[in-house]
């Protein structure tokens, strides 16, 4: 049986789950958390994604994921592509991280979002892991409860709107009665089945409805990328490219990457090096050399440029 078409379209709902190959453990380290959180970051500012909750277990990890745009597939493919580079470099190992797909479900808001929330804030209980979903440390809940703004890109309002306020959360989560798990209709849609059938019937499947529109707006022009890495080194934009200046070819690639809709492919062609050595490089540079100072203060000039602020 083939596998079901992923329906994607502006201003969709999903809850996503992720689970390590076989029974790996994905998370062994705090400094792993850490870095997944860093990485969802990354690409939600990319993608325009809004993450309404997560929770990040041992083995898999929770998310309720809205996109602005139809492009959860690339935005969860780029997710998992740099935790799992991350993964095997701190693990010195080879080899598949994830399972071969993540679970991606559509959610009726206004029907199913309280029960998901439950559902999702209680997977530390039920892997006993602590007594009460609030004390659980990587997960959303923690941080709304505790007002933490540490998450910088994670904005608790949006998910407190949808459940009435922390009372109400509170209030919702004091009942542990919850499902073990979820029957989801068609294996695909978290509602009834009337709000599934018309959404297949408005979803035409097309290339055009799953995956264009990436990152429509709010991107920056290769060459504007280029022209202000250049002129911040004193270089030309051949040298840039070419990759004669070590520091400046860096900075321009994780830009491209961060703020265009290239793909690894289309940014290894423009700097004419493998596609692996591209991924190879920013997950470097991001483990590395940008948690110095003097990167994030050239990467924060470089972006106030090219953004305008």
């Amino acid at each position: 049986m083939s596998r079901p078409l992923r329906i994607e379209y502006s201003g969709a709902l999903y809850h996503v789950v992720s689970h390590g190959n076989g029974r790996l453990w994905l998370f062994k380290h705090d400094d792993g958390y850490s870095m997944f959180l860093d990485i969802l970051g990354e690409y939600i500012k990319k993608y325009h994604v809004v993450i309404h909750n997560f929770v990040i277990m041992r083995n898999h990890f929770h998310l309720v994921v809205e996109t602005k745009l139809p492009n959860l597939g690339i935005f969860m493919n780029q997710v998992l592509r740099d935790y799992a580079m991350y993964f095997n470099r701190v693990s010195r190992r080879r080899g598949s991280v994830f399972r071969s797909r993540y679970g991606a479900f559509l959610v009726q808001q206004d029907v199913y979002y309280k029960q998901l929330t439950k559902y999702v804030f209680f997977n530390p209980v039920k892997a006993h892991l602590v007594k009460r979903p609030d004390e659980y440390k990587w997960s959303s809940l923690w941080y709304i409860m505790r007002r933490y703004k540490s998450i910088r890109w994670f904005d608790p309002k949006v998910s407190l709107a949808l459940v009435g306020g922390r009372r109400a959360l509170a209030e919702l989560l004091v009942d542990r009665d919850i499902p073990a798990s979820m029957e989801p209709v068609y294996n695909q849609f978290y509602g009834n089945r009337q709000w599934a059938d018309d959404l297949i019937d408005k979803s035409k499947l097309t290339e055009e409805i799953r995956g264009h529109g990436l990152m429509e707006k709010g991107y920056i022009p290769v060459d504007e990328i280029l022209k202000v890495v250049a002129k911040h080194y004193r270089l030309s934009e051949e040298v840039v490219i070419g990759g004669h200046a070590k520091d400046a070819t860096m900075l321009a690639i994780y830009l491209v990457n961060v703020h265009t809709p290239m793909s690894l492919s289309e940014i290894a062609k423009l700097f004419k090096v493998k596609k692996y050595a591209v991924a190879q490089r920013l997950c470097r540079f991001k483990q590395g050399q940008l948690k110095q100072r003097k990167y994030q203060r050239t990467v924060r000039a470089l972006e106030k440029q090219l953004l305008g602020k």
